[in-house]
């Protein structure tokens, strides 16, 4: 994707996102960021490219008042080139990696007098068992713009997904 002139790798395509069910809790999350160009490397006259990609790390579920939360820690590896404010124009890369945190809401319909934990034990699962595999993430937008040239500002919107164990189907608030 070409914007403002910078060539933006890693934004999902439109058909790459999921078709969600009751049991795809998901959420949206921005990742705001200012990078600073590294001592070594030269000035920035023009960012040319973001090469972008998401992962998730790890995640747990905890139980909560309401429900549940699904805590997704993971990180946005980045690869800026860019061309330098040198007569040569020489053209240079610098690479961050950033982490994130963020959580997944999952809102149950809990009978009166019971806890999130003990709607589990009547479900015959435990914490362990809510989630089928780790969550997902897909990259939904990246803004970035120079706001001098040692410093760029990033935004980039991120959309994470879970797949709930399907004995939750009936108590999904």
């Amino acid at each position: 994707m070409l914007r403002n002139f910078v060539d933006i790798i890693g934004i999902a395509d439109a058909s790459s996102f999921p078709t969600l069910l009751p049991t795809n809790p998901n959420t949206e999350y921005i990742v705001e960021e200012k990078l600073t160009i590294p001592q070594e490397k030269p000035d920035v006259e023009q960012i040319n490219t973001v090469l972008i990609e998401a992962k998730v790390t790890d995640s747990r579920v905890i139980p909560t008042p309401v429900g549940l939360k699904i805590v997704v820690d993971g990180e946005l590896k980045q690869k800026i080139i860019y061309t330098a404010n040198v007569p040569e124009q020489s053209v240079h890369s610098v690479l961050y990696v950033e982490p994130f945190c963020t959580f997944i809401e999952v809102p149950l319909k809990l009978p009166a007098g019971t806890n999130t934990l003990q709607l589990l034990q009547t479900l015959g699962i435990t914490l362990n068992d809510v989630l089928v595999g780790k969550p997902n993430v897909l990259i939904e937008d990246v803004t970035v713009s120079l706001l001098d040239p040692r410093t760029i500002e990033k935004c980039t919107v991120l959309f994470i997904w879970a797949t709930l164990n399907s004995a939750l189907s009936s108590v999904l608030g």
